[in-house]
């Protein structure tokens, strides 16, 4: 018995139709694709800049004033500011106390010690400043890095935050971390043009670097102001220093706390925003946050709520 013949397959024209159409619905699909590409930022964008020989060094130990780094905002620096905000909340939370020092522009930290001598049984460690003192008089080299004696903020975008843990012997003090905060100039090849801001922030354990995020930041010519970076609320009770009548940052009820901002890789730019703007940036500028009468302390520090998602609320004893 002959079994059936059945024929396959497209003819010619039948293939020449399909392709047209595939063609025409491909090349439609790649120019939508190719418009939005156009449409977007570049979030993986990378240049090298300058910074101060001695920042490089401080930073990273490496002996050169170049640096490549991505240019902010930047997908990748989020997620490892997103890893450093993690560290941060887990090394504050199992901490006995948190001191954040402010440095002046040019003055890079090398104190991130270990252990630091416990204070006498009758010395109090309840202020930033009696911390500043207790670390300059016992760490060399700290009373020329930490010569800032500040009472609530101080108009510095730079600044360290030190980390201390519990102990089991009374002539020591843990230090789980000490964090470095810093926003230097980033210039051309020829140091001669300022063409941003290079920000980093950083962790150390025992001296040694163990996470880090950076961006930089190319706006304004790098005159974009991040300050008051740290703004700390002291107990409404504490008699520990003399002072007005008025004093906007006594406000603790149980104890005392800060308002730490980072640099935001999500963001393009560090500068104040609308309409908290002026030509010449100072915390204590009539036009800045206007709305605020001189006596409210959100005066200082309003405008960097829109500046940063990367704000953190820290108790100055966490576990105290």
């Amino acid at each position: 018995m002959k079994r059936p013949s059945h024929n396959a397959g497209f003819t010619s024209a039948e293939m020449l139709v399909a392709t047209a159409l595939a063609g025409i619905v491909i090349g439609a699909a790649a120019l939508a694709y190719h418009t939005l590409l156009m449409g977007q930022r570049s979030f993986t964008e990378t240049v090298q800049v300058n910074i101060p020989a001695a920042a490089q060094n401080n930073f990273y130990g490496v002996n050169s004033s170049s640096i490549t780094s991505y240019v902010a905002p930047n997908f990748g620096c989020v997620a490892r500011a997103e890893a450093m905000r993690a560290r941060f909340a887990a090394d504050t939370l199992q901490a006995v106390g948190v001191f954040c020092l402010y440095r002046n522009t040019g003055v890079y930290n090398t104190i991130r010690p270990s252990t630091i001598p416990a204070p006498s049984v009758t010395a109090k460690l309840d202020t930033v400043e009696a911390f500043r003192g207790h670390l300059n008089a016992n760490v060399s080299g700290a009373s020329s890095i930490f010569n800032i004696n500040y009472r609530s903020y101080y108009d510095s975008p730079n600044y360290s935050i030190f980390v201390l843990g519990y102990s089991g012997d009374i002539t020591n003090l843990p230090v789980i971390a000490v964090y470095d905060i810093d926003i230097v100039p980033a210039t051309d090849s020829t140091g001669n043009t300022t063409l941003g801001q290079y920000a980093s922030v950083r962790r150390y354990v025992a001296g040694t670097l163990t996470a880090y995020y950076d961006a930089i930041y190319l706006t304004a010519n790098g005159t974009d102001q991040f300050s008051p970076p740290v703004v700390c609320f002291e107990r409404a009770v504490r008699l520990a220093v003399a002072e007005s009548s008025v004093d906007p940052f006594k406000k603790a009820a149980g104890q005392p706390f800060y308002f730490i901002w980072w640099p935001d890789p999500a963001r393009d730019s560090l500068k104040v925003p609308n309409p908290n703007t002026s030509a010449t940036f100072s915390t204590t500028s009539s036009t800045l946050n206007p709305t605020f009468s001189s006596t409210d302390p959100r005066k200082i520090y309003n405008h960097m709520g829109g500046r940063t998602s990367y704000m953190f609320t820290v108790p100055m004893f966490p576990s105290g």
